[in-house]
């Protein structure tokens, strides 16, 4: 069997570390994402079986996470 020598280990090195680093930059760039953004904890709400004519309620909890202002302009209930 040939011996790669120290060329290939050196290669291999670079390349592995080279890899770490476009893995990190992507990552903190991922985390820094600029502009308005919304978060919510749940999409949606099941009100299971409801009899006609009951009023029934739910509170979505809505935050604003980015670092512009949020504007909501419409909402449209589905």
């Amino acid at each position: 069997m040939r011996s790669r020598g120290k060329g290939w280990t050196m290669n291999k090195t670079v390349a592995t570390g080279l890899l770490v680093v476009l893995l990190y930059t992507g990552i903190a760039a991922a985390q820094e994402q600029k502009g308005a953004r919304i978060e919510v904890k749940e999409l949606r709400h099941n009100f299971g079986k409801v009899e006609q004519g009951t009023q029934v309620s739910h509170v979505f909890e809505i935050r604003s996470v980015g670092t512009e202002t949020l504007v909501i302009e419409r909402v449209q209930p589905g």
